[in-house]
């Protein structure tokens, strides 16, 4: 993670570098290809007012969402939402409130004081930039709690996993009284939790199903490397839709963040793969993919040519 946030710059490198350590303490043949059954696939990009025209070049058309990242203080960059507009594209905002740099320990930004409503003029801002959009608009609050790296992570900074669910119902109150409906909240834990423990388990974060209009997780094959083994998507998503499925009836789910490297195994098979999801994940509505290179990978779709036609056919059931 960069050491000061600007708009649509991921904020998850040393996040995810950290999460490779941590997955590695603990760790001790492809599916036939078919396409997503009307499932929006979208895209985070470091630069997206510039790399996603040339996505689409390559791989077609069907990239419908694309997400950022806005901590307090923050906007929405004009380029991405004139993109939006142009594109007639979905757009997924993570706000994350923080000072836009990396770390926990941060306690002007705890919980309580989200629930306190301390950024509640911020945040009315960043709604009234989006309440306009027209082709859809999901607001992605306080994503992984359930991990120890974020300002709101439930079991760092003073934080519990009580006040994570307080300060959840305060910003849904928030969103709601600036832009009714038209904004959609997304609630989305780490597909696993880390620490793993019953004090942390992902059920402890979860406001009630009155509270969120969609769930989702996160989660990542960094591939065999760092002392971790090649994960699947159904590895990876699986166990967390059992746990949230319940929780949330009928809601519709999405894989908030993922992507795959080729560390000991094969990526394009991995983008087909996820074409498998909706057979265990009935209720699956989207899936974002991470399209950056960074320390703990490569994840670009545009890394061979093997993958630019895996995740050309993945688009080829998009919704229309």
């Amino acid at each position: 993670m960069p050491a000061a946030l600007v708009p649509n710059r991921c904020p998850a490198r040393r996040r995810r570098r950290i999460l490779v350590a941590a997955l590695a303490a603990v760790a001790g043949g492809a599916a036939a290809p078919s396409a997503l059954a009307c499932i929006d696939v979208g895209v985070y990009q470091d630069n997206p007012a510039r790399l996603y025209p040339a996505l689409t070049k390559a791989v077609g058309p069907g990239v419908s969402t694309v997400q950022t990242y806005v901590s307090t203080g923050q906007r929405v960059d004009a380029k991405l939402l004139a993109l939006v507009r142009a594109r007639k594209l979905r757009l997924v905002v993570t706000w994350m409130p923080n000072n836009g740099s990396d770390g926990a320990k941060k306690p002007r930004y705890r919980l309580s004081a989200v629930a306190k409503g301390r950024f509640d003029t911020d945040l009315r801002a960043l709604v009234k930039q989006l309440r306009p959009l027209n082709h859809g608009v999901i607001l992605r609050p306080m994503p992984e709690p359930n991990t120890p790296w974020h300002a709101w992570s439930g079991l760092a900074n003073g934080n519990t996993p009580a006040r994570y669910v307080a300060a959840w119902k305060h910003v849904r109150k928030v969103v709601r009284g600036a832009a009714g409906t038209r904004v959609k909240l997304l609630w989305s834990p780490y597909a696993r939790s880390i620490p793993d423990t019953p004090a942390n388990a992902i059920a402890a974060y979860f406001p009630g199903a009155a509270q969120v209009d969609l769930v989702g997780v996160d989660a990542y094959n960094f591939g065999a490397k760092h002392g971790l083994a090649w994960s699947t998507p159904g590895d990876l998503f699986a166990g967390a839709y059992e746990a949230i499925g319940p929780l949330a009836p009928g809601k519709p789910f999405w894989v908030t963040e993922t992507g795959s490297t080729s560390a000991g195994g094969n990526k394009a098979g991995w983008i087909s793969d996820l074409a498998q999801l909706p057979a265990s994940i009935p209720t699956l509505q989207g899936v974002i993919w991470f399209d950056v290179k960074d320390p703990t990978g490569d994840f670009r779709i545009r890394s061979s040519p093997g993958t630019v036609k895996a995740f050309r056919t993945l688009l080829s059931g998009r919704c229309k």
